[in-house]
Formats: C-alpha cells, structure tokens, sequence
C-alpha cells in the first residue's frame, strides 16, 4: 500500500491495472477492503489504471460541505493533489461507492474538466433540507457524465438515485436487479457492478 499525506495523518492507496494506460479511474471507498481490486477478471478485460484509496471517518464528516477546513474539504484537497500526482496525464473517472459518494462527486467537480466520467454505487440522497440545499449548487456545477447505481432493495433505491439525476448536468441511473446483487441486505456493491462501472467510466478501453 502506498500513502498520501492528508491533515495529520495519512491516506492510504493502492495502484493495480495496467501501468500508463491512457485513462485512470479513482475509486474511493470505505472499510477493510477498500483499496482491493473489486473483481481483478474483469479489470484484466480493461486496459486502463485504477488507484483505489481507503476513507473512512473523519474524512467523510460534513460531506456537503465542499471546501473551507471542514475534515471533508480537506480531504477533497489531497485527493486532487493524488489525482494530480498519479494520473500522469491520462483520461480521468472517478467512482465512489456508498458513504464515499459524496467525496466523489465533490473531486470530480473541483478537478472540472479533468474527470468526465464518474459512477456512484449504492449512495444515499441527503436527509435534512440543509445538506439538500449545500449539496444541489455542487451538481449543478459538475459537468462529468455520472452513472448512478442503486438496487431494487437496500438503503440506497431508486428515489436516491431519481434525485441525485434530476441535479446532474448529465445523469443516468440505473436499478440493478436483485439477482445480480450477493449482499444479505440486498445492497448494490461496487464488486457485483465492477462490469458496469468501468464499461462508463472507462469508455473505449474494453482490450479487444
């Protein structure tokens, strides 16, 4: 595992895929394995890099509150100088899965037209009228094609991902079927989308 600084501490990172490939994909997620490949068969079949980071709190506290020296800004902050750091160049997609949604969205829209793809598995809408309302000015501003996956069952359904689209420039989301989906709660998961994910924000680099 690689580090990155950030505040006191340290974000950790780990790079797989190939090396130099034209586009690199980001992917922020939360938890033990957080910085694993989400299904290494299917990102054999593409040729691009992926740079997968761990978060967890404090680093996801006050997601809509974008900037400033909230732990959430901050941590916007390192991922665009990692970003920067690591992309060597390349074509640039962002995933965030679940609670790390948010910080996804908020690093696609600071790095502007750098990312222009960017896929959230299994995320939340706000709860409360105020982190609606510091949220919404975030999306109109985000100019990424953003692919929004939810289950048909789950803490994250269709009416989250109605309203993260219905504030995207450009938005699709998509129910996955409970079929597809191995978790007990029957909660979406980066791994049984992995497919998906990368065919959006990897467009074109299926290997032939």
């Amino acid at each position: 595992m690689s580090l990155a600084p950030w505040l006191d501490g340290e974000l950790g990172y780990r790079s797989f895929g190939t090396p130099g490939a034209p586009r690199a994909v980001f992917v922020l997620r939360t938890g033990d394995v957080a910085t694993t490949d989400p299904d290494a068969r299917v990102t054999s079949g593409f040729d691009v890099r992926i740079v997968a980071i761990g978060l967890d709190a404090p680093e996801l506290e006050d997601p809509p509150v974008f900037g400033g020296q909230t732990p959430a800004g901050l941590t916007v902050e390192a991922l665009k100088a990692l970003l920067e750091r690591e992309a060597l160049g390349a074509a640039v997609g962002v995933v965030g899965e679940r609670s790390a949604g948010p910080i996804a969205l908020y690093l696609a829209a600071a790095m502007g037209g750098v990312v222009d793809r960017v896929a959230i598995v299994g995320v939340q809408s706000p709860t409360d009228a105020l982190s609606r309302d510091l949220r919404t000015p975030l999306l109109d501003d985000l100019a990424a094609d953003v692919l929004v996956l939810v289950g048909q069952d789950g803490p994250a359904g269709q009416g989250d991902a109605a309203w993260y689209v219905d504030r995207l420039r450009s938005g699709t989301a998509e129910v996955v079927h409970p079929d597809e989906i191995a978790s007990v709660n029957g909660e979406v998961t980066l791994t049984s989308v992995w497919s998906r994910v990368l065919t959006h924000v990897a467009p074109g680099a299926e290997r032939r």
